[in-house]
C-alpha cells in the first residue's frame, strides 16, 4: 500500500475508532455469524483477522479457537480492540499493526483467515487477497466477507460514488461474481458463497466517517434523487426525516488448494 493511501486510511479509521466500537452494523450482523460459521472454528485452530478495526470478528472466533490473531493499519482501531478484549476478559486475542497487502507473518501459519467489510478500502486487492492464501494452510479456510456492488455496472459505479463521497480511504466496491472469480485465480476453491445484506441509517453512516454537514446534506440529496432503479436496488426508503437504504454483502468461502 503507497504511503499516501496508508496515512488516509490511518487518518480516516483513526477518527472513526470510537464509533466502530458502537456501531451495531459491525458489532453483531447476520454477516458475522455467517463468518464465523464457514470459519469452522475448532479449539486447537490459530486464526487471523485482517483490519481487525475493533475486533468484534476476532472476539467472535476467540472462545472457539486456541488463538486469535487480529491486525490492522490504524494504531487507535488496535488500541480499541485490545480494549475491548481486556474489558471482556479474553486473553487468546492477540493483536498488532500490520498491512494486509504486506502480512507481517510466515507462510502456512493460519488455520482460518478472515477479512469482513474491510476490502473495499485495499488499494492493492489482488495483493491482499495473495497475502491471505499465503498465510493459510494448506487445506485453511479464508473467508471473505463485503459488502458488494450490483451486477449492474451503472448501479455499481453509482455505489462506488456515494461511498467514496462518504469516505476518502474508499476504493472500491466489486460484484459478487468478481470477487468469486478473484479468489479463484488466487488460487482458492470457493465452497460456498452466502448473500446478506446491511441496511443502514444514512444519518449515522456519515457521521462515522466524519462527512462535512455540506457534503452530508448534497449526499443525502443524491440519494433522494436516485433513479427508480437504485432506489429499488439500494432499498432506499424516507420515513420522515429519516433515510435508510441496503447495500447487498457477500461473504465467501475459499479452502487453500
Amino acid at each position: 500500500m503507497s504511503d499516501e493511501a496508508k496515512r488516509t486510511v490511518r487518518t480516516q479509521f483513526g477518527r472513526q475508532a470510537s464509533w466502530y466500537t458502537t456501531s451495531a452494523v459491525h458489532r453483531d450482523s447476520s454477516s458475522l455469524a455467517e463468518v464465523v460459521r464457514l470459519s469452522a472454528p475448532f479449539p486447537t485452530a490459530r486464526a487471523l483477522d485482517i483490519a481487525t478495526g475493533t475486533g468484534f470478528t476476532g472476539l467472535a472466533l476467540a472462545p472457539r479457537c486456541r488463538q486469535v490473531v487480529g491486525v490492522d493499519l490504524t494504531p487507535g482501531m488496535v488500541r480499541e480492540a485490545r480494549r475491548l478484549a481486556a474489558d471482556g476478559g479474553v486473553l487468546n486475542f492477540l493483536l498488532c499493526l500490520g498491512d494486509a497487502e504486506a502480512l507481517p507473518f510466515p507462510d502456512r501459519t493460519f488455520d482460518i483467515v478472515t477479512c469482513r467489510q474491510a476490502a473495499h478500502h485495499f488499494p492493492d486487492f489482488h495483493r491482499a487477497l495473495a497475502e491471505m492464501g499465503r498465510v493459510a494452510k494448506t487445506g485453511g479456510r479464508v473467508v471473505l466477507d463485503d459488502t458488494c456492488a450490483p451486477e449492474n455496472p451503472a448501479l455499481a459505479t453509482l455505489m462506488n460514488e456515494w461511498e467514496l463521497r462518504r469516505d476518502p480511504s474508499h476504493v472500491a466496491n466489486r460484484p459478487p461474481s468478481e470477487l468469486v472469480a478473484l479468489l479463484e485465480r488466487t488460487g482458492l476453491r470457493v465452497d460456498a458463497t452466502v448473500m446478506a445484506h446491511v441496511t443502514l441509517e444514512f444519518g449515522e453512516w456519515v457521521r462515522r466517517s466524519g462527512v462535512p454537514e455540506p457534503e452530508a446534506t448534497a449526499l443525502r440529496a443524491s440519494f433522494l434523487e436516485a433513479s427508480g432503479d437504485a432506489r429499488a436496488a439500494f432499498q432506499i426508503r424516507l420515513e420522515g426525516d429519516r433515510l435508510t437504504f441496503a447495500w447487498d454483502e457477500v461473504v465467501i468461502l475459499g479452502v487453500k488448494r
